[in-house]
């Protein structure tokens, strides 16, 4: 085996790509081994003077199963949620309490580091009661793992070492080259040496591991390093985007440029991103609990624990409630159940809390269908709750969101089958492909690769360092030093657990320091909490220069002399209808900008169905199976207003007096005119009469009708009805002449109309102002 040893930046990944184009040149084939998120960036540099055949880039997982694959030696993964899973259910005790998913979590990583090491069950320190409580964790694991007929992912590095040890394994590549590791386990570095007895392994290092040679030591490389200070991370973040956005335009490709900040750094840089029109890409890694589909199943799943009004908005349903409480800032179930009684909306309260609870847990109405086959209750309810969201129904990610229920299924039922759920949700990682840009990486995503020019900011004392801390379960004085436990597994005695405090973090900040040829290193003095110190591995200067002066980047960043003002020109509103009319007369710089609000235009179900059922001018048989498809909510209801709605005019349109007026449905019996209009379900009948009422479109249609066609027209009906619900008629009786309201309406409608052709925009402020979405296009501090 030959080891490479040299610095950061010493150009070990350059001398082991000169070897692998040699074998390129030879059609042979090599196997570069590095961290997934290197894995662009090898194949880059690669490629840098054309195309290369041959060349396959692995993660250590991969390596073992290409070597385990040639064997026919596979079984199936247990994933990180599935082992999660799995420790839970070894934990269980027999008449104890279940295991919480934390615990659970504590327990599987434990193992994870003790099979990382080579560490069985009975040489892990029995000090206390915890620790014997992991050696029985630890040997059920196993014996559950081998009924279920799984591996885990540190069973396909053993598997692999014992394939290759006994000379059986089959090697498909002419050399192996393992490249951009700050250090390799004992584990890995066995299965190495057990490989090199095959075919070539090279391998680079920042320093060589304990008991190992360097085959050839490279010298350190000078690195430009620039150094800056700024007043806060505000100014700080927006500089280096400034500085970004110069070195685009100054030719440099978005894929020579990165940014490294510490996580918690991350989503400030991302919002600012935007302002400045910067590709800034995020390479974190995501969950399930991430993606539309598992964020929509999580909030549904902590909903009956503690609803919120984010969860609330999620559900269509729930959605006026949900803003109800919005508004008035309420939380939890005590609080939402009382708001959900004062709104009227206790009945679709309480059925969507039972509806989200599962088989067994107090409250749920959940009732097992014989269609449901043999699938177990807790998993025909989560079954059923998938098909119940549109964005889950049909997405890709539905069998990985089953596939959680189903392993959390093996440990819990009831309120707790929810609670494991939503915890394995957070343990599934999902694949990403980032798009090309400015990469935005945290320390260990920018490990062994290199730009032009790196951006390294908050270098602060504590924001940069590999975590290491104390074990819960083994103490750091009860463990034995890296080159014992190396020896230990090199020889195959056994194994014992290595001591955690090793001084990682110095690796890892002279790697940040040569990450590209040019690295800027910058740091805030203070932040809201207090004053800050600079991290002195990074920052050697005492007091380096504040960040220089960079030329504005952003429209919010050109000098004004005074702030944003819309402009209040005449425009083009286009052709009007009754109820633009209205809008426009209680302000006209709202209507004109919610014409360009896009969030404005989403609606609920109910409003869909509207639209839809405007379209169909007559409710025919055939379209109203197509509307009972489409919205499965509304097909009993509709089906038992069948006639009435059958014999209705729908999407009606009106015009008189050069204006036009778009009900939702009319009907005329003889001199009698009946106008509808649909409301949102579960409208308390007072506020559905007072919706109507509130509107110009349906009193000015019927005071248009009583006029126009007086004699022909003697009653007109204005009925106001709920989804869902029954029709309900405004007024309590028809109206059969113009009195005065009616009249000032039409006068009203008139004046409205004459000053919306002009075109005038202006604001009219008020207490609407509080509720505007779009207050901030007209500043209303500017005009009252």
């Amino acid at each position: 085996m030959k080891l490479v040893v040299g610095p950061p930046a010493s150009s070990k990944t350059t001398r082991l790509l000169e070897l692998a184009q040699t074998y390129f040149a030879e059609r042979k084939r090599v196997w570069w081994v590095c961290l997934p998120a290197q894995k662009a960036y090898v194949y880059r540099r690669a490629t840098q003077k054309g195309a290369v055949l041959g060349l396959d880039v692995l993660s250590s997982q991969q390596l073992y199963y290409r070597l385990l694959a040639a064997s026919y030696g596979l079984k199936p993964i247990l994933t990180g949620p599935g082992r999660v899973a799995l420790v839970g259910e070894a934990l269980q005790e027999p008449n104890g309490p279940l295991p919480k998913p934390g615990e659970a979590r504590l327990f599987a990583r434990a193992i994870a580091e003790a099979k990382r090491n080579g560490v069985r069950p009975e040489e892990i320190p029995a000090l206390g009661s915890e620790t014997r409580r992991l050696q029985q964790v630890y040997t059920r694991y196993e014996e559950l793992k081998q009924i279920w007929g799984r591996w885990d992912y540190d069973d396909f590095r053993s598997w692999a070492l014992e394939l290759l040890e006994t000379g059986q394994a089959q090697i498909e590549a002419d050399l192996v080259i393992v490249d951009g590791f700050r250090e390799l386990s004992a584990l890995e570095l066995r299965l190495l040496q057990a490989l090199f007895r095959y075919i070539p392994v090279w391998i680079s290092l920042p320093e060589a591991p304990p008991g190992f040679m360097p085959d050839e030591v490279l010298p350190h490389r000078p690195i430009h390093t620039q150094t800056y200070r700024a007043q806060n991370p505000v100014s700080e973040a927006r500089w280096v985007l400034r500085s970004i956005k110069r070195d685009l335009a100054l030719g440099m490709k978005t894929l020579d440029i990165a940014v490294v900040a510490p996580e918690s750094r991350i989503p400030a840089l991302l919002t600012l991103a935007d302002e400045y029109n910067l590709p800034l890409i995020d390479y974190l890694p995501r969950t399930a609990a991430d993606t539309p589909e598992g964020r929509l199943l999580l909030e549904l799943l902590e909903l009956p624990d503690y609803p919120t009004p984010s969860r609330l908005l999620a559900v269509p349903d729930l959605a006026p409630l949900g803003r109800a409480a919005l508004e008035r800032s309420l939380v939890g179930l005590e609080a939402t159940t009382r708001l959900a009684q004062e709104l009227g909306l206790h009945e679709v309260w309480a059925s969507w809390l039972s509806r989200l609870k599962p088989p067994g847990e107090e409250g749920s109405s959940f009732a097992h269908h014989p269609e449901s086959g043999a699938l177990h209750p807790s998993l025909a309810w989560a079954s059923e709750l998938l098909d119940s969201l549109p964005e889950v129904r049909h997405s890709p990610r539905r069998a990985t969101l089953m596939e959680r229920a189903r392993e959390a299924h093996r440990i819990a039922s009831g309120p707790d089958f929810r609670h494991w759920w939503a915890a394995l949700l957070a343990e599934t990682y999902e694949p990403q492909r980032p798009p090309g840009g400015v990469a935005l990486l945290t320390p260990t995503l920018a490990s062994g690769q290199r730009w032009k020019k790196l951006y390294l900011i908050y270098a602060v004392e504590g924001a940069y360092s590999t975590g290491e801390r104390e074990d819960y379960f083994v103490p750091e004085e009860l463990r034995v030093a890296l080159e014992e436990a190396m020896r230990l597994v090199q020889t195959g005695a056994g194994g014992l657990l290595p001591r955690r405090f090793l001084g990682r973090d110095r690796l890892l900040l002279e790697e940040l320091k040569t990450r590209a040829d040019e690295v800027i290193i910058t740091y805030p003095e203070a932040s809201q909490e207090g004053p800050l110190e600079p991290e002195p591995a990074l920052v050697s200067q005492h007091k380096p220069p504040y960040l220089p002066q960079l030329p504005p980047a952003s429209v919010r960043e050109m000098a004004r002399s005074e702030g944003y003002k819309a402009s209040l020109s005449r425009v083009n509103l286009g052709k009007a209808r009754v109820e633009d009319l209205r809008r426009y007369s209680e302000c006209g710089l709202q209507y004109w900008a919610l014409q360009f609000d896009h969030k404005h235009t989403e609606r609920e179900w109910w409003w869909q169905w509207v639209r839809e059922l405007r379209k169909a001018e007559k409710l025919v048989p055939a379209r109203l199976q197509t509307l009972s498809l489409q919205f499965p909510q509304a097909e009993g209801w509709m089906f038992h207003h069948q006639t009435t709605l059958g014999e209705l005019n729908l999407g009606f349109k009106l015009e008189g007096q050069s204006l036009e007026v778009q009900l939702d449905a009319v009907l005329r019996k003889g001199a009698e005119a009946h106008i509808y209009r649909f409301v949102a379900p579960d409208t308390h009948p007072e506020d559905a009469n007072q919706q109507v009422r509130n509107r110009w479109s349906e009193r000015w249609a019927a005071a248009y009708l009583l006029s126009a066609f007086a004699g022909r027209i003697q009653k007109v009906y204005l009925w106001a009805w709920p989804v869902l619900g029954d029709p309900l008629l405004v007024y309590g009786k028809p109206i059969e002449r113009l009195w005065g309201a009616l009249e000032n309406l039409l006068t009203k409608a008139q004046e409205t109309y004459a000053q919306y052709k002009t075109g005038v925009v202006e604001p009219n402020p008020g207490f609407r102002c509080r509720s505007c979405s779009v207050r901030d296009a007209c500043r209303e501090a500017q005009y009252g």
